[in-house]
């Protein structure tokens, strides 16, 4: 196999790197800050190409992917740059530092084709594959708890502090293991040393299916510890992966007393979980190398990790309130953005608005004052929504929407107060470029045409044709209108309709007016 990879950083994990990419002989290409710090790897290595010019990685024809194991802070600008050279990307954890940040890197690579890949080692160690098959057979019962400890002598002042440059494994872990996100979360940060970077983080976590979680993490620690444990009601497992990986099996049992009082029936002595011999490290490599062959995701894709970032966002924010997390949009400080929403990059939310939870907001669209969007509503991109309009769920907005002040969407065509009728609401769709004006009325089960206008006031009762322009109360078509907006004028006895703006040319079809493509 002809070398296509390349390695950004060689410190303690990016030596780890090298040796795997160069033992399956991908790797030809290695970039450092210094390579004079770096000459011991060069003589072991002298077969690769050394630089210290990231644009050489960049402008390399024959390189195809890069591996990513600089310092954290670096990682989203290095991603970025890589893909929008056309670079497939493997990326050591964290992946990014925001839920919009990783949503700007997925849009990116899915633009122009890429993959991209967050590196969580422990997704791939053969351990936690025995401690998902010990949970999908019912050998601890039912799951109460699940506790880890990560520990290390860290390089000080900090790179990164505790919650990203450790407990961020245990995160994934957890929820990979139980496929599920916390209802509840909380964090205790001890900086005793860097105020800004915590080198403690305890964090505790509640999930919807009862169980708890425990996740204790800390660089100021003399001893270096990686323990995870699960508790169940007939059974315990714990995963050490101190000097060597162990996975070990307690037959302990939890029993109820008269049903009320909880007894523990404790096991003479655990049993030892035979481990296959393979490194994580390089399934995980494997992984990354078949999916660019291939064109698939791989096990830990960006998109995968998403709920991961989430989690330790929203844990740093707690530890942090005053420090604003980077985003590429812009939120009003009035406005309420709920979790588990999605904003673009270049988009704008202004004064007391409120986007609520599983809706999603494209590009560069702007949303004036008391706006209200959700929940699970889809807005496209370049859309602007004036004034005091509210999107309920049901209305989707395609790309290029505009929606005039005080405009109005039902979802419930025979609404009663003393009745919920939500599981009957009907889907309104406004497709891509119409323009709906101020103070109108959309009833619920309509589309909206493309490019077509709904004039101000206007009460829209059935489905508006492509390019067609309606008014009045209910809604009747009055004429065509051009994408630019222009009314168009109609060209007998061609039957065709001609814009004196654009002078563009349209012909009727069943859905209203398509454009004709001159040659």
């Amino acid at each position: 196999m002809k070398p296509f990879v390349a390695l950004l950083g060689v410190g303690r994990w990016g030596e780890r790197l090298l040796r795997v990419l160069d033992e399956l002989k991908v790797v030809g290409w290695v970039y450092t800050r210094s390579l004079a710090k770096h000459q011991n790897l060069q003589a072991l290595y002298p077969h690769l190409r050394w630089t210290e010019k990231l644009e050489e990685v960049w402008k390399e024809p024959l390189c195809r992917a890069v591996v990513i194991a600089t310092p954290a802070p670096t990682h989203p600008e290095l991603i970025e740059a890589a893909l929008q050279a056309g670079k497939d990307v493997f990326c050591e954890k964290p992946i990014a530092f925001s839920v919009a940040q990783l949503h700007r890197l997925i849009g990116l690579a899915e633009e122009r084709g890429l993959i991209l890949m967050g590196g969580h080692i422990l997704h791939y160690h053969p351990a936690i594959e025995a401690i998902q098959s010990l949970l999908s057979r019912g050998a601890l019962g039912k799951l109460l708890s699940i506790h880890s400890e990560r520990t290390a002598a860290g390089r000080f002042p900090l790179a990164e502090d505790a919650l990203w440059g450790l407990a961020i494994h245990d995160l994934g872990v957890f929820l990979y293991i139980l496929d599920q996100v916390p209802s509840k979360s909380r964090a205790y940060a001890q900086d005793s040393l860097t105020p800004t970077k915590p080198e403690s983080i305890h964090i505790h976590l509640e999930f919807p299916s009862g169980v708890r979680g425990q996740i204790f993490t800390s660089w100021l620690y003399p001893e270096r510890r990686r323990k995870i444990s699960l508790i169940g009601t007939e059974g315990m497992v714990v995963f050490s992966d101190e000097s060597k990986p162990t996975l070990t099996f307690y037959p302990h049992r939890v029993r109820w007393q008269n049903g009320q009082e909880p007894r523990v029936e404790w096991a003479a002595q655990g049993e030892p979980i035979p481990l296959p011999e393979k490194e994580p490290l390089r399934v995980e490599i494997e992984d990354f190398i078949e999916a660019i062959q291939k064109r698939r995701a791989p096990r830990t894709a960006a998109q995968a990790l998403l709920p991961t970032i989430a989690l330790a966002e929203k844990l740093h924010r707690t530890l942090f309130p005053e420090v604003e997390t980077p985003r590429p949009y812009f939120v009003h400080p009035t406005a309420v953005i709920d979790e588990d929403v999605e904003i673009g990059e270049g988009t704008k939310i202004w004064h007391f608005s409120h986007i609520l939870r599983g809706s999603r907001i494209g590009k560069n669209c702007v949303l004036g004052q008391n706006v209200v969007v959700g929940p699970f509503v889809r807005i496209g991109n370049h859309c602007k929504i004036q004034n005091n309009v509210s999107l309920y769920y049901g209305v989707e907005l395609e790309d290029g929407v505009l929606c005039g002040p005080s405009c109005v969407f039902t979802n419930d065509k025979y609404p009663r107060a003393f009745i919920d009728r939500r599981n009957e609401f009907l889907q309104t769709r406004v497709r891509q470029g119409a323009t709906i004006g101020a103070n109108a009325t959309i009833m619920c089960g309509t589309t909206i045409g493309r490019f077509a206008m709904v004039g101000a006031g206007a009460v829209v009762l059935h489905d508006v044709p492509d390019h067609a322009l309606v008014v009045g109360n209910p809604a009747r078509q009055v004429g065509w209108v051009c994408e630019c907006g222009e009314t168009l004028r109609e060209i007998q006895p061609d039957h065709l309709f001609h814009c004196d703006r654009c002078n563009l040319f349209y012909k009727r079809t069943l859905k209203g007016l398509e454009k004709i493509t001159q040659t």
